[in-house]
């Protein structure tokens, strides 16, 4: 009998100790599970909705546009600074100006003209200062004629009344020559520069720097008392 009840409490010991095994120890020697990742999971672009793929484009379009700017920048300041100006002049008239033009064309050169006011040396003027009246410039333009004095008047614009031309000469040393001879005879005689109106002639020309030449190409356009220059300066805006 002893030994039938130990018999089961060996058997009982091991059944024990295999429940054990088999249902705790597992458990036990599980690993433990990865921790979840953050975000949103992946999508491709069939998967989104029409809302979500308008939202994704919004998102992208400035970037594109920045860059399409940038772009485009870069490129206008490229050929901004491929491009020179330059204004040639004065030239003396008209026909000189076209002459000048059509030296610079044929250099691929953008050409346009324009006008400037100014004033040109007439010459060197005598004369004697105005008198008090009419009667007394006649009076003294009559005396110089019989004296011997030619091509003499009385002035009637404004600014000189009554004042008794001598002549315009072109050289200084004539101008003098006649002053020195009313003073022998008495006569108080004045010299001044006379000046008229006169547009003076340009030419704007637009391209690239090494095809814009000196000013000396157009040294035989110009007058005697005005040489023919070149400026350099930034571009005008085109219109």
């Amino acid at each position: 009998m002893k030994r039938a009840i130990l018999l089961l409490l060996i058997l009982a010991n091991i059944g024990i100790l295999a429940w054990h095994r088999w249902y705790e120890l597992p458990e036990e020697a599980a690993q433990p599970t990865a921790p979840a990742l953050g975000g949103k999971p992946l999508q491709l672009a069939t998967e989104l909705t029409p809302a979500e793929r308008k939202a994704l484009a919004a998102e992208e379009t400035p970037s594109a546009a920045t860059a399409s700017q940038a772009a485009v920048a870069a490129s206008t300041s490229a050929a901004v600074a491929a491009t020179a100006c330059a204004a040639y002049g004065p030239f003396p008239s008209d026909d000189a100006v076209q002459q000048g033009a059509a030296r610079l064309k044929p250099l691929g050169l953008q050409v346009s003209e324009h006008l400037v006011p100014g004033k040109s040396k007439l010459g060197y003027w005598v004369y004697l200062p105005p008198f008090g009246s009419k009667h007394e410039a006649d009076a003294a333009t009559a005396l110089l004629k019989r004296r011997g004095v030619q091509d003499i008047y009385v002035v009637t614009d404004e600014a000189n009344r009554n004042a008794v031309s001598l002549g315009v000469f072109s050289q200084r040393s004539g101008a003098l020559e006649r002053q020195k001879a009313m003073h022998k005879m008495g006569y108080r005689a004045l010299m001044a520069e006379r000046f008229r109106d006169e547009p003076r002639y340009w030419l704007d020309a637009r391209g690239l720097p090494g095809a814009l030449p000196q000013a000396a190409v157009f040294a035989d356009l110009a007058d005697e008392s005005t040489p023919i220059g070149k400026a350099t300066g930034i571009c005008p805006a085109s219109g």
